[in-house]
């Protein structure tokens, strides 16, 4: 019964945040200039639902539905996407299989985001099918182990597992491209550095969204942007305590900022200049070039953390999608 009202509670409270949005919206104009009204009351009832069930980590009926919730593949989707529940190295996986006379050469290892706390493949779903959709690439997304149950290495364990999966499974790796967001940025470049140790062929490359790369929240933008994104200010004012240990927080796996990039292969990453981890973005593209990787920097204006997922109406959503396409037609050339 307590999980039901804090259900209850969340729901309202995203309610209530949207009609504040809306108000403040009718009297002082858009948060942000180019905010849609449907991005204003996203964001709004994000901010309030999140800060609420920062509260609520514990709660096993919270924790079921972070597992299981799925965002289905629009109707306009499904007769040009397939999606199949996977095993993958022995790990659950949604496989996305693009209906196209043209497909893409490579195959997408997605990690969905989620804090390393919270969602599943199921919780991506849609915009995996949307990402497939636009570049005609294959995709896989698995199901790696989540915090506080599972703390560090067991997610980036996972991640090699996958990878290790379909190259044994007879994909080249240089078709092989690393992608995801928010903290399955993180998970993506970790890979990255995990395969570099592990003297495992490189892939082709990665493309990372609003990339979760500090765990130590030490970047100045999270208190600039807080009040045009959604993340949790309380949460990110304090060094993660959820993911690793206060000792391991400076370890490349944990925060990649740390990391020498050196021999990593081309990176994307696309940030939003209202996110609040806009600095970790800004920082993994100064590392690269300081270290010789090739790393393609994009900062939409205006745009909140992950907005290709959050504000999927958004012209610079469509515009996200064809450019991860266009990066990736190029890969290799």
């Amino acid at each position: 019964m307590k999980s039901l009202i804090r259900l209850l509670i969340m729901g309202l409270s995203g309610w209530l945040a949207s009609l504040a949005a809306t108000i403040r919206r009718l009297l002082l104009g858009p948060t942000m200039p180019t905010w849609s009204w449907t991005t204003e009351w996203t964001v709004a009832s994000m901010r309030a639902v999140i800060a609420r069930a920062a509260g609520y980590s514990d709660d096993p009926l919270l924790l079921r539905v972070g597992l299981r919730a799925t965002t289905p593949v629009p109707p306009s989707l499904r007769r040009f996407v397939n999606v199949q529940r996977v095993r993958i190295g022995g790990i659950e996986a949604d496989r996305f299989v693009p209906g196209t006379t043209t497909p893409s050469m490579h195959t997408l290892l997605y990690f969905h985001g989620g804090g390393y706390v919270f969602g599943n493949p199921g919780t991506h779903r849609q915009f995996i099918a949307q990402l497939v959709h636009a570049t005609g690439a294959t995709a896989v997304a698995p199901q790696y182990r989540l915090a506080p149950r599972h703390r560090y290495p067991a997610a980036v364990d996972d991640a090699e597992t996958a990878y290790r999966a379909l190259i044994d499974g007879g994909v080249d790796p240089q078709t092989i491209v690393l992608a995801g967001d928010s903290a399955g940025g993180g998970l993506a470049t970790a890979l990255l550095l995990r395969i570099r140790t592990q003297g495992l062929p490189m892939p082709g490359g990665a493309v990372l969204l609003s990339p979760y790369l500090d765990l130590q929240h030490t970047s100045y933008t999270i208190r600039t942007n807080a009040a045009t994104d959604y993340l949790p200010l309380q949460g990110l004012k304090v060094p993660n305590n959820w993911y690793a240990d206060r000792d391991q927080l400076t370890l490349p796996e944990v925060s990649p900022v740390h990391a020498d990039l050196t021999g990593l292969p081309p990176l994307l990453v696309l940030a939003g200049g209202a996110e609040m981890i806009l600095g970790d973005s800004i920082v993994i593209a100064d590392h690269a070039s300081r270290d010789g990787v090739h790393c393609t920097l994009v900062i939409e204006p205006d745009m909140m953390h992950v907005w290709p997922i959050v504000a999927d109406r958004q012209p610079q959503s469509t515009e996200a999608l064809a450019t991860i396409g266009k990066w990736l037609g190029g890969l290799g050339s």
